[in-house]
């Protein structure tokens, strides 16, 4: 299920699964709400995407999930790829911030940015998934999330045509790292960057509206569509 805000309509349906399941919260399970952010749910999906206009869930939840303290994050940012961006190598760079999306994550391509403008981002809720994130066209790329120890290793694959390719990149990372990827959305060269990491409950609410606070910007700079980029689906 995937709610969109903009040039187009919200699902009746999916009012009802947030009417109906906004009960006693488990911080696995998520839903989206009126507000098109992801919220806490007895029931839901295991996978909650928010973007700027935009918010979906994938992988259901079966009995509850039981409660965390914790909320389990990935935030990813689509640049469009400069053409100096040709022999461009996913990286792992060290920050020295917070989560960060948008123009707040261009750190990770360096000295010399090779990213363009912003073409999608998104905040992720969940703590180990496999999903698929591609265009009108089924290209795009595959995110694997996964926890080890103290850090999250984010694996990201080429897909082309719905099908599931290559591993393009694979890194177990720290909270003050960030993963930059080239892949290829609606056929064009991108920059994916990604950051993971876990908030602890005393601290989720200012961490989220600052990071909704950045999703919210991106409304005023990135293109008008009537239809998402990128559409969700379990791996």
């Amino acid at each position: 299920m995937r709610v969109w805000k903009r040039g187009g309509s919200r699902s009746v349906l999916s009012f009802v699964l947030v009417l109906a399941t906004a009960g006693s919260a488990s911080a696995q399970c998520k839903i989206c709400d009126q507000y098109l952010h992801c919220a806490a749910s007895r029931l839901g999906a295991l996978v909650c995407l928010e973007g700027y206009l935009s918010c979906g869930v994938t992988i259901p939840c079966t009995g509850g999930g039981g409660r965390e303290s914790d909320e389990n994050l990935t935030t990813w940012t689509l640049f469009d790829a400069e053409p100096a961006a040709g022999s461009f190598r996913a990286a792992v760079r060290a920050v020295a911030g917070p989560l960060a999306l948008g123009d707040e994550a261009r750190i990770a391509l360096g000295a010399r940015p090779r990213g363009g403008p912003v073409a999608d981002a998104a905040l992720a809720y969940g703590r180990e998934y496999a999903i698929v994130l591609a265009d009108a066209l089924g290209d795009g790329f595959a995110l694997r999330r996964a926890v080890e120890a103290e850090r999250v290793r984010l694996e990201v694959s080429a897909v082309r045509g719905n099908r599931v390719g290559a591993v393009l990149a694979s890194e177990a990372l720290t909270e003050n790292q960030q993963l930059s990827v080239p892949v290829i959305v609606e056929g064009r060269p991108r920059v994916l960057v990604l950051q993971a990491g876990a908030v602890h409950a005393w601290a989720a609410a200012s961490e989220l509206a600052r990071i909704r606070r950045s999703l919210a910007g991106l409304a005023r700079t990135v293109p008008e569509r009537r239809e998402p980029l990128l559409r969700q689906s379990a791996r």
